[in-house]
């Protein structure tokens, strides 16, 4: 997302490039240098409090990123109810939206971040969403808290890359500390899911679904205001060497503009049908300007999304195996929480407590990456995770069979989340061995990109899916399963994508000594 730095970098300060990917520092001096004055960057914090904080207001960014869509998603009925409307096409765009909003425009708030430091955008997003999450709780029609929680997921996206590289810069490669971090992040993601259903739910049985909104709002400043206080200016501030003269604006324009129609058609067709002109027309046209886009982006200095990557053995599977995957979680996600509310007539939050296995199913993957991923080539835990999906929209499909919540629901939650757990870690040693060293912080932010648009893209194939086969809604649950088999058909790709295409080249054998190399480490070596 940024070009590498011109400028040099101060010996005391280590600073990740392209949103934590990798780093550059001082060339060691030739000079013999006794071992006692030989030490480590000295710390940017001041105490191992303000670091178990620091690695705290982090996670948290990402329970609070997911757990916008868990806000939404347990008070769905109730919001719908109060803003007019029941159709399931029209309520998965609640969701959708945010998704959206967030997927679109993480490449150009990770690359703002590179501009005008992680920490201040990190904070900004933190305001964003407050402001955004209080518009959505005064909301009166659909079309305007639609827009609220697109511009909430605006918010979101300025969170996810920025928290990512203020991990990524605050603590030393392969330290204990960043792998804490990030693991934790990791585990943030499925309990975010459950802490957003446990607040919305709450609020939404026993005051008002608008409460669920405002306390999210009052959530994100209190967060800014803990990221002011606590995160290091010196891990936070702006990549030296930048201008914004090297802002790649007309691709982001395109993109994002790009993005946001072809989104929008596939969300809204299902609400007023394919056979309306500006529908059609509407992907039509996101389609020529995601193909602008990709155009724009050989003929600039500094692209959003460099043409590169695509060349890069191994990358374009990865990614895609990635969009179908959580797709098809996206999918999982909103059915079974519908599923549980209308089918099963449970309150919102028995239906959070019916979810609370993607927090247990979440602890024990986290746990496992810390296990198998140093040990077992990446390609098997990324086909486990994309299994994983596969796994869980199968067990959903068959849930009106048995009145039992063990026999399936329970199971579904149980599995499916080793999708998300295990794809972020995987995804990652398999980007970062396909890519350039300085390729990765966009990689890694593409990445990002591709999760929650997927989400997005996925609700909105669904709806269409479950609109067409529902009878007119006379059948609820046959458009719910024609939704579900759609996930199942999502994640039988991306797991038929892992098996055919993705390979971790960290286990090949180099000739010489029988080593372990990864890609950047046979880069190092070239370039020595």
């Amino acid at each position: 997302m940024s070009s590498p730095s011109k400028s040099p970098i101060p010996e005391d300060e280590v600073l990740t490039k392209d949103h934590g990917a990798s780093t550059q520092a001082k060339p060691p001096s030739t000079e013999p240098v006794s071992t006692s004055t030989t030490s480590a960057p000295p710390s940017p914090f001041s105490s191992p409090f303000q670091e178990a904080l620091f690695i705290f207001i982090i996670g948290t960014s990402q329970l609070f990123s997911i757990g916008a869509l868990g806000n939404t998603a347990f008070s769905v009925e109730q919001i719908g109810h109060t803003l007019g409307t029941t159709q399931n096409a029209q309520l998965s765009w609640f969701l959708s939206s945010y998704a959206l909003g967030g997927g679109v425009f993480v490449l150009v708030t990770g690359r703002l971040g590179d501009h005008f430091g992680h920490k201040y955008v990190f904070m900004a997003g933190w305001i964003w969403m407050a402001i955004w999450s209080l518009v959505s709780g005064f909301a009166d029609d659909v079309i305007l808290f639609d827009i609220a929680r697109g511009f909430t997921g605006v918010g979101n996206a300025a969170l996810v890359p920025n928290s990512f590289a203020l991990l990524g810069r605050a603590f030393p490669p392969f330290s204990t500390k960043k792998n804490i971090g990030f693991a934790f992040l990791g585990f943030c993601a499925p309990a975010g899911y459950i802490f957003g259903g446990v607040v919305g739910a709450a609020f939404a049985q026993n005051v008002t679904w608008r409460w669920g909104f405002w306390f999210w709002a009052i959530g994100s400043l209190v967060m800014s205001v803990a990221a002011w206080i606590v995160v290091p200016h010196r891990i936070g501030n702006a990549i030296p060497g930048l201008s914004l003269w090297q802002f790649d604006y007309v691709g982001t324009l395109l993109g994002v503009s790009g993005l946001i129609l072809f989104a929008f058609a596939w969300s809204q067709a299902p609400v007023v049908g394919w056979e309306e002109p500006y529908t059609y027309a509407l992907l039509i046209v996101g389609i020529v300007l995601i193909i602008a886009f990709a155009y724009s982006q050989s003929h600039v200095s500094a692209p959003v999304l460099p043409n590169s990557l695509w060349t890069r053995k191994g990358f374009v599977p990865i990614v895609t195996a990635m969009a179908f995957g959580w797709m098809s979680f996206g999918i999982f996600l909103y059915y079974t929480t519908v599923f549980i509310l209308t089918i099963r007539k449970e309150g919102p939050l028995s239906a959070v407590a019916e979810m609370v296995p993607l927090v247990i199913g979440g602890f024990f993957a986290t746990a496992s990456v810390g296990l198998f991923i140093m040990k077992v080539p990446a390609q098997y835990i990324f086909g486990v995770s994309m299994f994983s999906f596969f796994i869980g929209n199968l067990l959903m499909s068959f849930a009106e069979y048995s009145d039992s919540y063990w026999a399936f629901i329970f199971p579904a939650c149980l599995f499916v989340v080793g999708g998300p757990d295990l794809s972020f870690a995987s995804s990652g040693i398999l980007i970062s061995d396909a890519v350039l060293p300085e390729e990765q912080g966009v990689a890694g932010s593409f990445v990002s990109t591709v999760v929650q648009y997927s989400i997005a893209i996925g609700l909105g194939i669904a709806a269409t899916v479950e609109t067409h086969v529902n009878k007119g809604n006379t059948d609820i649950m046959l458009g719910y399963r024609g939704a579900l088999w759609l996930g199942i058909g999502f994640a039988a790709v991306a797991f038929f994508i892992v098996a055919l295409f993705v390979r971790d080249h960290r286990f090949d054998r180099s000739k010489e000594g029988g080593e372990v190399k990864s890609r950047s480490s046979r880069d190092e070596e070239d370039h020595a």
